[in-house]
Parts: structure tokens; C-alpha cells; sequence
């Protein structure tokens, strides 16, 4: 069998041959291309934009990329290519005309049979599965650094950080994949491919950069079989961040994930949340309360922990003891002692609670509900004279007393300690710089319940260089407040069903998830495409 021949790329990073050597190997003295030495995984890293017709990578080395073209382009190439390369340099080496041509254009190769006939036409290929899902990944965008200079790869770690907190990425994610190392950003909710690095024997970015991140959080670098957790606080762009980084044995590779959490809480005002005025008064009500617990659910996402925190800021004065039991601690306020749960060591949610009840607070906070024993503490604690925040995951309001219900609470303690529970989503603002406006269409106007014939303009989104051709800027939420008043409190203790407890919020005219988030693409706040993608009408 045949050994096929290696680039000479590839024996470069091998350090078996010098950089002029590479290039002698590529281009001889006639000024002809070699074609066997040409490297195709360096050429087809390049990005969609890169001028294949007019020039050919050769080499990589020292921050430096080797690109053959014709001996009549201009010197002034090279200029013109360094943006494609991200600012590297870029050294023309110019070849004959036709040689060039010929390594551009090549002469198709006619199959034969054993007898030397022509060989018949092969079948057309058929729909492949996942073919549409390749063609994204060859669209995203390629970098190339040096991946034997250590110094090179951790300015490429800090630099997709620092990039990540100057858009807003609340989660930056390294995916393996059979050639490359992808990276997106997690950007108001909604995964964006950012660059993609291609990777070979010579210069796996799969191993190499995940291997950087570890170091950087503390984790095991030898250990690739099992899952890892770590976490870090980072100088990122002058602004101190807690990395929590997971990394994840996939196919391909570890796959990696660093969530981005700002040491301070960007929100001071329920209403910059985006709940609506008439909602703050009754809301606040509840936490003036001196005992009782007050519940913000939605599913992972949905801003339960700014809404927590907000709320959390305006109970704290000099005449109270605030504690918080949580997982991670995502913000630090001042005067708020704060516990992080630490299971291997044994504290837990539940056994937190216990101690912090011991320790004469007046507030209480709990990141989450979990599991029974920590719902029970946590209700003895509401009706024990203390007031208890803490956050579920549910799809509504309602839903949340059968979910307490079904963890084993009896039901006339829940129907004891609950004041009030608020569900949440959050929706994508529509961009202001871009936005674009329409009149419904019937379909639509059936979606937002209005009559039929209704001439409503709603907003549709674009895109520009404003919002990173999103068509989107920032998130508001979209609330549902569920006041536990005597009716529920009298249903809850009944076992009433999730529907009746539905029924009775809308005899009061309580505004469900729906209601308000079809209120605010009414307004032009967002569009018809978020509604469908958030809320649906079941909720």
C-alpha cells in the first residue's frame, strides 16, 4: 500500500524541515507549484471570502502565512489578505501563470476500468443526513494561530473572554467536531457560531485549547474520560467575572462550556426587568411581608436569578440579617451573607437552611427548590416568622403548588406559607436600529386573539451592525403573578386541580405568560417569531 505523501506544512510544524525548506519543497526554481506538498486542510480553513482563484496557502509559521499566487498579481496583495487572516502577516510567493492556474483550475481526471475503457458514470449521491447541518459548519469562519507558541494560544483563551463579556455572551461553548474546534456565543439567550479552528494531527485546537482552559480553571489536564466542573474569577476587559467552566467527553473531544457571571447585578429596578407598572405594586407588597415565601419560576434561562437578586436589594437595610444559601453565588451584595453550596463537603440546600435558621436571619433566600427536604425547611422557615425567597422550575404559576405537591408537601402547608408566586420568561427585544414594520396577517392576528380584519402593524426583525445582524438587542421579561389569596389558599387545601386554580386567576382577571407577551409584540417591543419561540397558549 501506498504511503501518502505529508504536506509540507505538516513537516514543518514536525520541525523536520526548516521554513525555506518547506517553501523549496512548494515551489521550485522554475517558479512551479508542487502540487503533492500543498496542505488542503490549511487551504480549506480559510474563510468564505478568501480569493481562491487568486491565492493559495502554503505555510504557517511565527505569525506568519506563506501564500502562493501568480507572478502578475500585485505586491499590494498581501495587504488586502491580512484582514482574512486575522491581521497576520501575509509574504506573496509568487509562481509562473500557468502553473498557478493549474493549481487553481485543475484538469479534470477521467476514470478508466482495468481495460483501459472509460469508466462508467458513478450514480448521483444521495441526500445525505445532516448534509444542510456540514454546509453551517464550513460557513462558520476559520482561524489559524500557532499551536506551538503557548503564549499565542492563551491570548486566543482570553481574547474569546474578553470579546465574549464586550457583546453580552452570558456562555461561551468549545464544540469538537471531526475537523475542527467550533466556538459560539450564547448571546440574549441564542447560540451564535463565532469561529471554528481546523484542526490535524500536527495542531489538534481540540486538545490544545481545552487544555489551556483547564489550566486556567484548575482542572485535571491528564483526566479527558470523565466530566470536570471548575471555577475561577477572571480580570476580563477591566471588569472582575466568575468563570464556571464544565467540560464534557464527547466524540470528538471535550467539549466545553464557561459561563460568564458578573460580580454585580445590572438591574436596580424591577420595572428595568420589563415588569409591567401595574404588577410592581402588588409584587412589593409581598415582600414587605415580615414571613411567608415568595416563588420565581421558569425553566433554566428565564432570568429567575436577576428578578431574585433585585428583589433581593430592596429588602436589605442596616435593621436585618439577610442570608442566602446558593449554587453558585452568582452576585455579591453588600450586607448579604451569602453561603455557597459545596455537596462534597456536605452542604447542601437542605442542610444549608438548617444552619442559616440558627442563625437568626430575618430574610432568607434559597436558589432552588430541589428537592422535598429543602421544600420542607423551607416552608417551616415561611411560617416560623421569617421571609423565604427561593426559585422553582415550573411553566406557570399555577403549576407551581402541584409541584410542590407532587415533592411530598402537604398540601395545607403549602397553602400556609405561600404569598405569591411570579413565572417568567424572557423575550429578545426587536432591535431599534433596524426594525422593520408590517401590517398582520390573518394568521397572525389569530395567534394575538384579535378579530379578524384588525389593521395591526407589528415589527419584524432585520439585522445590522448594531445588533450583529440579529435583528435583536437585549431581553426584557415577560411576567405572570399568581397572588395566593384566601379562594386559592381554600382550593389549595381541597387538592384542587391545576385547572381550577387556572380558572380562578382568570376570574380575576390575572394576565397569564401569553397575555403579556402578546401585550409587548403588540406594543412593537418584540415579534410574532418570539411569542411562538418563548410562550405557547397552554401556559
Amino acid at each position: 500500500m501506498a504511503v501518502q505523501q505529508r504536506s509540507a506544512f505538516q513537516q514543518l510544524q514536525k520541525k523536520e524541515i526548516s521554513l525555506d525548506e518547506a517553501i523549496k519543497l512548494l515551489v521550485n526554481a522554475n517558479k512551479d507549484l508542487d502540487l503533492g506538498y500543498l496542505d488542503q486542510q490549511l487551504i480549506t480553513s480559510m474563510k468564505p471570502n478568501w480569493p481562491r482563484d487568486k491565492a493559495l496557502p502554503l505555510v504557517f509559521s511565527e505569525n506568519t502565512l506563506y501564500v502562493a499566487c501568480s507572478e502578475e498579481q500585485p505586491d499590494a496583495m498581501a495587504d488586502a489578505l491580512s484582514p482574512l487572516v486575522n491581521n497576520f502577516k501575509v509574504v506573496l510567493v509568487k509562481v509562473n501563470k500557468a502553473s498557478f492556474a493549474k493549481a487553481v483550475n485543475p484538469a479534470p481526471k477521467v476514470a478508466t476500468t482495468p481495460n483501459g475503457k472509460p469508466a462508467p458514470a458513478p450514480e448521483k449521491k444521495k441526500n445525505i443526513l445532516g448534509a444542510d447541518l456540514q454546509k453551517t459548519i464550513e460557513a462558520i469562519p476559520a482561524k489559524v494561530i500557532d499551536a506551538t507558541d503557548e503564549n499565542a494560544i492563551g491570548r486566543e483563551v482570553r481574547d474569546l473572554m474578553g470579546n465574549a463579556a464586550k457583546v453580552g455572551c452570558s456562555d461561551i461553548h468549545f464544540e469538537p467536531s471531526e475537523k475542527f474546534l467550533i466556538v459560539r456565543y450564547r448571546i440574549d439567550g441564542v447560540l451564535r457560531d463565532i469561529c471554528k479552528y481546523p484542526c490535524s494531527e500536527q495542531a489538534d485546537y481540540r486538545k490544545i485549547m481545552i487544555a489551556r482552559i483547564k489550566i486556567i480553571a484548575d482542572l485535571n489536564i491528564a483526566e479527558s474520560r470523565i466530566p470536570q466542573d471548575g471555577r475561577v474569577t477572571e480580570i476580563v476587559n477591566g471588569n472582575k467575572l466568575d468563570l464556571r467552566v464544565s467540560t464534557l467527553p464527547t466524540l470528538y473531544g471535550e467539549k466545553c462550556v464557561i459561563r460568564l457571571l458578573p460580580h454585580e447585578n445590572s438591574f436596580t429596578e424591577l420595572s428595568n426587568l420589563g415588569m409591567e407598572q401595574d404588577m410592581i405594586p402588588e409584587y412589593e407588597s409581598w415582600l414587605g411581608m415580615s414571613q411567608g415565601m415568595v416563588l420565581i419560576t421558569g425553566p433554566t434561562g428565564s432570568g429567575k436569578t436577576s428578578t431574585l437578586y433585585t428583589s433581593l436589594a430592596k429588602l436589605v437595610d442596616t435593621t436585618r440579617n439577610v442570608v442566602t444559601v446558593e449554587d453558585p453565588v452568582e452576585f455579591q451584595l453588600a450586607r448579604v451573607n451569602q453561603v455557597q453550596v459545596n455537596v462534597k463537603a456536605g452542604l447542601t440546600f437542605a442542610s444549608g437552611l438548617r444552619s442559616i435558621l440558627r442563625q437568626d436571619p430575618d430574610i432568607v433566600m434559597v436558589g432552588e427548590i430541589r428537592d422535598k427536604e429543602t421544600a420542607e425547611i423551607a416552608i417551616q422557615a415561611a411560617l416560623t416568622g421569617h421571609l423565604v425567597l427561593s426559585t422553582l422550575h415550573t411553566n406557570d404559576a399555577p403549576s407551581t403548588v402541584t409541584r410542590l405537591i407532587d415533592m411530598g408537601v402537604q398540601p395545607y402547608l403549602v397553602a400556609s406559607a405561600l404569598v405569591g408566586v411570579v413565572a417568567q420568561r424572557l423575550l429578545r427585544r426587536v432591535c431599534q436600529h433596524c426594525y422593520e414594520d408590517y401590517t398582520a396577517t390573518p394568521e397572525e392576528l389569530r395567534i394575538l386573539g384579535q378579530p379578524e380584519g384588525t389593521q395591526l402593524t407589528l415589527v419584524r426583525a432585520k439585522g445590522c451592525q448594531n445588533c450583529n445582524n440579529t435583528g435583536y438587542s437585549g431581553r426584557e421579561g415577560v411576567f405572570e403573578i399568581m397572588h395566593v389569596n384566601r379562594e386559592i389558599k381554600r382550593v389549595i387545601q381541597e387538592g384542587a386541580s391545576l385547572e381550577k386554580i387556572r380558572n380562578i386567576m382568570t376570574g380575576n382577571n390575572v394576565k397569564s405568560l401569553y397575555d403579556v407577551a402578546v401585550e409587548k409584540i403588540i406594543n412593537k417591543k418584540s415579534t410574532i417569531e418570539e411569542l411562538l419561540r418563548v410562550v405557547t397558549k397552554d401556559e
